[in-house]
């Protein structure tokens, strides 16, 4: 099999960056939150809906993607919408997932 390596070099910002980026995607709850997200704009309850969440954990959620720039809200009295405001942040979920599904077939295979 011919692997390819890639080289990168980041700078210590960018590394803190990712960083935290990445401890945002870390959390089940707000992984399903962008998951209802990905193509669409929803309100909380719409949300709620779509993950099966509490109104509560739903929010307290938007309130940390907020802070980081993933998502962003819109205001159309009585009702505020959320939608992605980082779109690259599906392409990271897209490249995590083709990561398990590498990962699952090499279990299947017997590579391991």
């Amino acid at each position: 099999m011919n692997e390819e390596r890639l080289h990168m070099t980041l700078s210590e910002e960018e590394i803190e960056r990712y960083a935290d980026l990445l401890k945002v995607l870390a959390c089940p709850a707000r992984l399903r939150i962008l998951n209802a997200l990905s193509d669409q704009e929803l309100t909380v309850s719409q949300i709620c809906e779509a993950t099966g969440m509490k109104q509560s954990l739903v929010s307290q959620q938007l309130k940390q993607l907020r802070l980081s720039d993933v998502v962003q809200r819109r205001k159309e009295v009585p009702k505020v919408f959320y939608s992605l405001r980082e779109k690259n942040v599906i392409n990271v979920l897209n490249c995590l997932e083709s990561c398990g599904r590498c990962k699952a077939e090499t279990r299947r295979n017997g590579d391991e």
